[in-house]
């Protein structure tokens, strides 16, 4: 996973961190209300601009009185590849995001940027603490005609030097050259982006830090309401992230099991005979008997402790599905997490995302082409704490 409510006790309105233009980063004086409407207001696919918004360039975007567009053009398409180097030297790949990921376009010279700074942080840090969702930044410059390091991080001199005085680190991809903020239409920093583990942008903002009392917590509102509205569009997803509505704290009770799978039909039934019975839920897809995914229990917990599923139906991670994916089709990274077992004949092959709860596994049965087909997908919910006292 990619990682590392502060209010502002007033906002500095300063020069719009959009397009380069000569005035960018300098200071304007207090704000003065200039419109009843902000572009601060998360966007999803043909979502509508409000009454007031205007095309204040005359390029065609509309935008709010302080230049912040209503719109991002790659909304509802695939964010494009690229490949660039981090601040720690790592290389990053946008084809490696298989998760919910929110992307913060951010640089040190814009004002805006450093005001969104502290939301930035705690927004980060609360993304952390959730299992199913990423934060990366990107660095860019005002744009490539404005790219020495000089331009790009002012008195800092670095990105290292801004964090040091800003008081966070963020995970943050470098363009180095005006090459990113190009290749992603960036015309505003901030701009924060909500790219789907299909690689589709579906969420678009701008400025935090103008943006109510509560800033983090409704952006957050907003990415879950969007994660919800995606999943009911695309069907049942499964990965490392889990599956559905389960979570660490997930009782392992029938009216619990039937809200995690809303749309579902849960079954209680057996699996096993004799004194090796366990008791199961079957969770079913509308007008179906076959199960579409089998919720084991934890016993010591008493929570759901496994869900599996060798439904077809079912998208695991980058498009993995029982029956079609094979174990050849695993990338090198996921086959680093890869066990054999079996002896005679008979092997099955294991890939586990993690070493402990919460964790996704792959199971690969043996055939006779040599590139095993997948044959089921499992995830382990988080382990929850322990009650204090």
């Amino acid at each position: 996973m990619l990682r590392p409510l502060i209010a502002l006790s007033a906002f500095i309105a300063i020069a719009a961190c959009g397009a380069a233009s000569t005035s960018e980063t300098k200071a304007t004086g207090p704000a003065v209300a200039t419109t009843t409407i902000e572009a601060t207001a998360f966007l999803t696919e043909n979502a509508p601009p409000p009454d007031g918004a205007a095309d204040t360039k005359g390029d065609g975007v509309l935008r709010d009185a302080n230049n912040r567009p209503f719109s991002y053009a790659l909304l509802g398409e695939k964010l494009p590849d690229f490949s660039a180097t981090m601040a720690d030297g790592k290389v990053f790949e946008s084809a490696a995001l298989n998760r919910w990921t929110v992307i913060d376009v951010w640089g040190a010279w814009c004002s805006d940027c450093v005001a969104d700074g502290p939301y930035v942080a705690a927004l980060e840090r609360a993304i952390a603490q959730d299992p199913d969702l990423d934060f990366i930044s990107i660095h860019v410059p005002a744009s490539k005609a404005r790219a020495t390091p000089e331009e790009m991080f002012g008195k800092y001199g670095s990105l290292d030097a801004y964090f040091e005085a800003a008081g966070y680190v963020l995970p943050t991809v470098l363009d180095t050259d005006g090459s990113l903020r190009e290749t992603l239409n960036i015309n505003w920093t901030p701009t924060y982006l909500l790219v789907s583990p299909d690689g589709v942008v579906r969420g678009f903002r701008t400025d935090l830090s103008v943006a109510g009392s509560e800033p983090v917590k409704d952006f957050l509102r907003d990415v879950a309401r969007v994660k919800k509205i995606v999943g009911n569009a695309q069907g049942p997803m499964m990965g490392p992230a889990g599956v559905m509505g389960i979570t660490g704290t997930t009782p392992f009770t029938l009216s619990a099991i039937e809200a995690a799978f809303p749309g579902h039909t849960v079954v209680s039934t057996t699996e096993g005979e004799g004194a090796k019975a366990q008791p199961v839920f079957q969770v079913r897809a509308p007008g179906t008997e076959s199960p579409r995914f089998i919720v084991e229990a934890d016993w010591s917990r008493g929570f759901v402790g496994r869900v599996r599923t060798n439904d077809p139906t079912v998208e695991g991670p980058n498009g993995m599905r029982v029956g079609t994916t094979r174990y050849s089709d695993l990338r090198q990274d996921e086959l680093a997490s890869c066990e054999t077992h079996g002896a005679g004949g008979e092997f099955s092959i294991t890939c586990k995302s993690s070493d402990a709860p919460p964790y996704f596994s792959l199971y690969f049965r043996t055939d006779q082409t040599g590139a095993p087909p997948l044959a089921q997908m499992s995830f382990y919910p988080p382990v929850p704490a322990p009650s204090p006292g």
